[in-house]
């Protein structure tokens, strides 16, 4: 059985050095689609698919489901730059995150930026026990990312991706008491 995340995320705004994060709007269907177009993107995660069309992203920003679900703005001007959120696991007070920037962005640490906001929400505001996130193990800048928020290495598996089939990944966990010491010590 799915658990759902809580509900009091309406209108949720996140704000962190250079990104604003906030709900997906249907504003946002137009440029989503055009960064979520890229095979090299799709090739990387789990349900992206390519070709990614306006109609996708309609979809997408009209129903995502029991997902909160960031668009990564640049505060300066509320560029989107990809997407960032979480879905409940299948475990009480577990959640998976999830993330991607569109390749004009990547290297710049947007996504390291954007996850960080976005696993200190789950755990200060939706109280989460654990967040879990996975990755392909071919994508080194994923695993970067993962490494930098502070996740521990839990194992490998296959995961079905709707762009590249079957592929090998890696799983990582994150409990609330590793997120309580990284935030002490200032990592986060």
């Amino acid at each position: 059985m799915t658990e759902e995340l809580p509900a009091e995320r309406d209108d949720v705004s996140i704000e962190s050095g250079r990104l604003r994060l906030r709900p997906l709007a249907m504003k946002d269907a137009e440029p989503l689609a055009r960064l979520a177009n890229d095979h090299h993107l799709a090739a990387m995660l789990a349900r992206i698919p390519h070709p990614y069309r306006v109609a996708d992203a309609r979809a997408f920003i009209a129903d995502h489901g029991a997902e909160i679900v960031f668009a990564l703005c640049l505060k300066k001007d509320d560029r989107l730059v990809g997407c960032c959120g979480l879905k409940p696991s299948g475990r009480q007070g577990h959640a998976e995150l999830g993330y991607w920037v569109g390749r004009t962005y990547w290297g710049r640490g947007i996504a390291t930026e954007g996850a960080q906001a976005v696993i200190d929400y789950g755990f200060s505001h939706l109280r989460l026990d654990a967040i879990d996130v996975s990755c392909r193990v071919v994508n080194e800048a994923s695993r970067r990312v993962i490494r930098k928020c502070g996740f521990h290495f839990c194992g490998s598996g296959m995961i079905e991706s709707v762009s590249a089939g079957r592929v090998a990944s890696e799983h990582f966990v994150m409990d609330r008491s590793c997120w309580a010491s990284l935030k002490a010590w200032g990592r986060q």
